[in-house]
Parts: structure tokens; C-alpha cells; sequence
């Protein structure tokens, strides 16, 4: 049985997964591939097969990237260290996101205060703790009291019953 590090590499280390890192690396580095005044006309929608599909303002400016196909082809093609594309098809932007925009930052994730219940360990000894609710709400009170391991360990704690037995 192969292991995920030798399965990921098998999968990862073709010459299509390559292939394919190169063209979003393309997409992330656009203005340093194209240039700034070009990249201020043009923008990277995508690709399919041989065809570099790319975003332009409006329609004059798509005529006169016309004009620019193989300027652009080449510019990308020795970038990528191969003829990768050999058309270019423009569309107009309207509502599309280019691949060449700045990646919105991952959201913060505060952890909710915790707040200790007015009555806990209220029935404490009075459920059987060789239960599962009676294990439970030890586990409970434990959380509370700050003795309990947070952050989803899977080391297993042991119950007041089992620390007694030991």
C-alpha cells in the first residue's frame, strides 16, 4: 500500500501538474510577464487547450490588443519556457474577476469568551460517572474549571472514577 506522500508526488510530479503551476504562477506574476502598460489594457481570464483567453474594458481596446496577439503570445510563451498558447481570444471584462487580482485575505476567526454556567457541578456525584452522560458532564465541568485540554487533542482524559482506580 502506498503511502499519501508517494501517491501526492505521483500526482503532483507530472508534466501536467507542472504544466498547470506554471500557467496560475503566469496568471499571479501578469504585469512582470506583459509589462505595466500592456497589463493596464489586458487581463488574464483563463485558458483553454492552446487559446490564452484574455479581458479587455471595451471594444476599442480589444481592437487594438488585436493589433498586440503577437506581442502577447510571445511575451507569455517565453515566460512560460514553452509555446503553451498559440491563440489568444479577447472578451470583454463586464463583471468577470481577472486571475491576475489580489486575492481577498482569509477571514479572522475570533474564538467565542467563554462564559461558566452560574450552577455548574451541580450534579456532580449524583450521575453515575461509568455512564456516558455521567462521563460527559465531567468533561463539562472539567472544560469550566480549566482543567480539561482544549484545541480538539486526542489524548484521552481520564475521569475522576478512572483516576481513583489507578
Amino acid at each position: 500500500m502506498r503511502t499519501l506522500a508517494e501517491l501526492m508526488a505521483v500526482f503532483l510530479g507530472g508534466a501536467e501538474a507542472r504544466r498547470r503551476c506554471r500557467v496560475v504562477d503566469l496568471y499571479r506574476d501578469w504585469e512582470a510577464v506583459v509589462g505595466a502598460e500592456l497589463a493596464g489594457h489586458v487581463k488574464p481570464l483563463g485558458h483553454r487547450g492552446g487559446e490564452l483567453r484574455l479581458g479587455v474594458s471595451d471594444a476599442v481596446a480589444m481592437q487594438e490588443m488585436f493589433f498586440y496577439t503577437p506581442e502577447l503570445l510571445a511575451r507569455v510563451n517565453g515566460w512560460l519556457g514553452q509555446n503553451l498558447f498559440d491563440k489568444v481570444q479577447f472578451d470583454l471584462i463586464g463583471s468577470k474577476i481577472s486571475l491576475d487580482a489580489a486575492v481577498a485575505p482569509r477571514p479572522v476567526f475570533h474564538e467565542p469568551v467563554v462564559v461558566r454556567p452560574a450552577k455548574l457541578g451541580a450534579l456532580v456525584g449524583k450521575l453515575d460517572p461509568g455512564t456516558p452522560v455521567g462521563r460527559c458532564y465531567e468533561k463539562y465541568v472539567r472544560f469550566f474549571s480549566g482543567s480539561a485540554k482544549r484545541g480538539g487533542g486526542r489524548r484521552k482524559a481520564k475521569t475522576d472514577t478512572e483516576a481513583k482506580r489507578t
